[in-house]
């Protein structure tokens, strides 16, 4: 595990509420969630407030890694409005 990365039940209870929040769809293309994704990653100072995490499938979030969203190739903010 990274040492940037959340564990324990405070982190398993803010990932059901973000997934819920969610529901269950991926942020960045609409494919059925399963991770929560830190908008700006705890590596660049992002933090576990919700208002940084979104939905996100397992193949975005890995793809997404430490870059900021609008970084990304496949970022689509049409999807995000529509959420």
């Amino acid at each position: 595990m990274s040492r940037y990365s959340s564990s324990g039940t405070d982190w398993e209870r803010t990932r059901a509420r973000v997934l819920a929040r969610d529901a269950h769809t991926c942020a960045y293309c609409g494919r059925e969630a399963t991770t929560v994704d830190h908008i700006v990653a705890k590596k660049n100072g992002g933090t576990d407030d919700e208002a940084n995490l979104v939905s996100a499938c397992n193949r975005c979030n890995a793809s997404k890694g430490a870059r900021v969203m609008a970084r990304t190739a496949w970022y689509d903010p049409e999807w995000i409005r529509r959420v």
